[in-house]
């Protein structure tokens, strides 16, 4: 995951043109907002630490399968981390998570609105749509075709590289086989591991060409 840690540390300049740091405060959830997102256009998904999931990314994500799907949809959002002070009364960005009870994460909008509360416990499903739902309002084409289209070539890339693997182990092995060296058995290894090496990359780029979805036009202020 592509985390984004903000840190607001306000200043104010007195008459003799020092900086000093402010007092801490919240801001208004509208600017709060504005703060987080920063110049970046797409959705949110916000994310408030614990002492539990501190340094982690298990509020978010599971271990197994299940979290290729999830990471697929993340790339299309702005993925921002608050800190575990976040639910303190003067911790800048309290408007978001204002109580130890508010949810653990959230996905909207890039100006807070359509908004969705999630828990870490969230079923797969209901994450994924709320994902979903929240990007189907945000960009231009909606990303469900692109995210099928990933996932199958993540599939392709997984057995690519088991077989690159078996390729470079059978080329290591005929280097360091004892006696005659097969030459003719170590070209034909290299041509087919420079040949798999060529199709993952090519398939890399299919995904990067696939990611590139156009943001809705941003409303009028």
């Amino acid at each position: 995951m592509q985390w984004d840690f903000v840190i607001y540390t306000p200043e104010s300049t007195r008459d003799d043109g020092t900086h000093v740091k402010e007092q801490r405060r919240a801001l208004p959830i509208d600017e709060a907002f504005k703060r987080i997102a920063g110049t970046d256009r797409r959705p949110l998904l916000v994310l408030r630490e614990c002492s539990v999931c501190n340094k982690t990314d298990s509020a978010l994500l599971r271990p197994g399968v299940d979290n290729e799907k999830t990471m697929v949809l993340s790339r299309w959002f702005h993925c921002v981390k608050l800190p575990v002070d976040v639910i303190e009364p003067d911790q800048p960005f309290n408007s978001l998570f204002p109580t130890n009870d508010a949810e653990h994460l959230f996905v909207c909008s890039v100006d807070g609105s359509n908004r969705i509360p999630l828990e870490s416990d969230t079923s797969r499903p209901e994450l994924w749509a709320a994902m979903a739902k929240v990007l189907g309002v945000s960009y231009a084409k909606d990303p469900n075709a692109a995210t099928k289209e990933i996932l199958k070539t993540h599939d392709k890339l997984d057995t690519l590289d088991s077989q690159l693997s078996e390729l470079v182990k059978s080329r290591d092995d005929a280097l360091e086989t004892r006696g005659r060296l097969d030459k003719d058995k170590v070209q034909k290894l290299e041509k087919e591991i420079d040949a798999a090496k060529k199709e993952i990359d090519a398939l890399r780029k299919s995904i990067d060409r696939l990611a590139k979805l156009d943001l809705k036009p941003a409303k009028p202020a």
